[in-house]
């Protein structure tokens, strides 16, 4: 997957900013008449009320998407996906990324599925270590 280009980066910027702004306006104080805010200059106070509402919404929204990341990143994972592909798709190492999601089922759903090379032990197996006996070799 590509990185977003800076016009598409500021394309979803005015979208998720568009977002917080509905929902800052719907989650707002039921008392504040929106006829009212529409015909009068707002105040200090009243544009600093509606950019702190904005501000509760985008931190619950950056919360809402965590969430996402997360259940997307447990789905990968049990398609197959193991740390070094996670950390890709974040921009983050392997290490970062087992870090940020240490309890997913990784090591041992890719250690269920390795297989031993022929006769069980591998190359290991296979090698002696002769030390010399007293006599010097």
């Amino acid at each position: 997957m590509r990185d977003l280009t800076p016009d598409e980066r500021q394309e979803m910027r005015w979208q998720l900013r568009t977002i917080a702004i509905g929902w800052a306006q719907r989650l707002e104080e039921p008392g504040l008449d929106a006829r009212r805010r529409a015909d009068h200059e707002p105040s200090y106070a009243e544009r600093m009320r509606t950019h702190l509402a904005r501000m509760t919404v985008s931190e619950q929204m950056r919360a809402v998407l965590a969430e996402l990341v997360s259940a997307s990143a447990e789905e990968a994972v049990e398609c197959g996906a193991g740390y070094p592909e996670l950390g890709a798709a974040v921009g983050a190492s392997r290490q970062a990324a087992r870090k940020r999601w240490p309890n997913l089922p990784i090591a041992k759903k890719r250690a269920a599925e390795w297989k031993q090379p022929p006769g069980g032990t591998g190359w290991a197996a296979e090698v002696t270590l002769k030390y010399p006996g007293p006599g010097g070799a």
